[in-house]
């Protein structure tokens, strides 16, 4: 029985390291230019800073067009960028962000983390 529970707690800790690596992973990196359509705090446990850009795209589909929005995270951590998105709403900006393969729910409802934030004029 000794065996088992020094045996599961491994597997646990392993499990959980495994896991942290893979959400703190950095898929890719890059950013993108758009008009600031949405920023705002939410969540039920966690409050994170989710915003909506509208990518300047129209897509064509059986509906009709839609516009190319793209949805993004912003961590608490990244106070200036926070400070900044919450002025420029409605602005045409550029987003620099690192998109993980799977974003712990701290961090935001997407896997795309905004970390910097330029408005084009």
């Amino acid at each position: 029985m000794k065996k088992f529970i020094l045996w599961f707690s491994i597997m646990c800790v392993v499990s959980f390291m495994l896991y942290y690596a893979i959400c703190s992973f950095t898929y890719s990196e890059g950013s993108r230019s758009g008009i600031l359509l949405k920023f705002s705090k939410k969540g039920y446990v966690f409050k994170t800073y989710e915003g909506d850009m509208n990518a300047g795209v129209l897509n064509v589909n059986v509906l009709g067009l839609t516009a190319n929005m793209w949805h993004f995270s912003v961590t608490s951590d990244c106070k200036a960028a926070i400070d900044e998105l919450q002025k420029l709403e409605g602005h045409q900006v550029k987003l620099y962000y690192k998109q993980k393969i799977k974003a712990m729910p701290w961090q935001g409802e997407t896997n795309n983390l905004v970390y910097k934030v330029e408005e084009l004029r």
